[in-house]
């Protein structure tokens, strides 16, 4: 069964829905998003790609550009994102 959060190795992965969800918080309490990461989640080990990871240098429009890279990048086997 797939989990909407899964907390390993003091990383917390969020499926897409629940990524969605904690960035709709994250914009509620204007917390600011330093970096996205997607990963492919498996049994012992995420694994990522340069494309899949993005980093923040302002916080502009900062919740916008973060739901259309999740939207755009979560597909296929790269189920969950790291928050950073």
């Amino acid at each position: 069964m797939r989990k909407a959060r899964i907390d390993r190795d003091g990383s917390v992965y969020r499926d897409k829905q629940e990524s969605l969800d904690h960035l709709d918080w994250l914009e509620r309490n204007e917390a600011p998003i330093h970096g996205i990461e997607i990963v492919k989640l498996g049994k012992f080990k995420a694994e990522s790609i340069p494309n899949k990871t993005v980093w923040y240098t302002t916080q502009d429009d900062i919740y916008d550009l973060a739901r259309k890279f999740i939207r755009e990048q979560m597909i296929g086997v790269w189920n969950y994102s790291e928050f950073k």
